[in-house]
This record gives structure tokens, C-alpha cells and sequence, in this order.
């Protein structure tokens, strides 16, 4: 898949899930399936991302997220991030 035809496909996952108020999207373009840690201090999970598909989580208050790419953030509101098997892409979707 192309990085254009990925940014597209990310971008129409996000579209979709605009409307849900506090929830951070993880979208793995990556050919292979990937797994991220998501900690809210008082619980945490571990979710599966598969190839090609988005993850999305509630996380008002912020929440702490790790992956594969030896990168964590602290996740908050409708933060976005993609993540092409080499480097994650951070962005934030406007609140709306």
C-alpha cells in the first residue's frame, strides 16, 4: 500500500469516529498485526491492532499508551495516531 492510500485510509477511519468525544484512535498501516499498551492509572489493557485497522479508546482524564515503536505518549481528548511499521504519526483531531 502506497503512503498515499494509507494516509487516505487513515484519514477516512478517523472521519468515522469523529463524532465519539474523548477517544483516541490508534491506526496501524503496517502489514502486520501490532499490540499497544493502554494504562488510565488505575487500570490497564492491552489491545490488538490487526494490519490495516484502528483501535479506539475512551480517554478523558488521559491515559498512557505504548507500543512497538519503543515510543509511549500520554494520550488525552481525540488524539490520532498512526503508526506505518517504521515511525508513529501523532496529530489531534479538532474538538468539536
Amino acid at each position: 500500500m502506497t503512503n498515499i492510500k494509507a494516509l487516505l485510509l487513515a484519514t477516512a477511519l478517523v472521519a468515522s469516529v469523529a463524532g465519539t468525544a474523548n477517544a483516541v484512535t490508534v491506526t496501524n498501516t503496517d502489514a502486520k498485526n501490532q499490540t499497544i499498551g493502554i494504562d488510565w492509572g488505575n487500570k490497564e489493557k492491552v489491545d490488538a491492532v490487526a494490519a490495516g485497522k484502528s483501535v479506539t479508546f475512551e480517554c478523558p482524564d488521559g491515559c498512557g499508551v505504548t507500543g512497538p515503536w519503543g515510543f509511549s505518549w500520554m494520550a488525552k481528548g481525540s488524539d490520532v495516531a498512526t503508526w506505518n511499521g517504521e515511525s508513529i504519526v501523532l496529530s489531534n483531531s479538532p474538538k468539536t
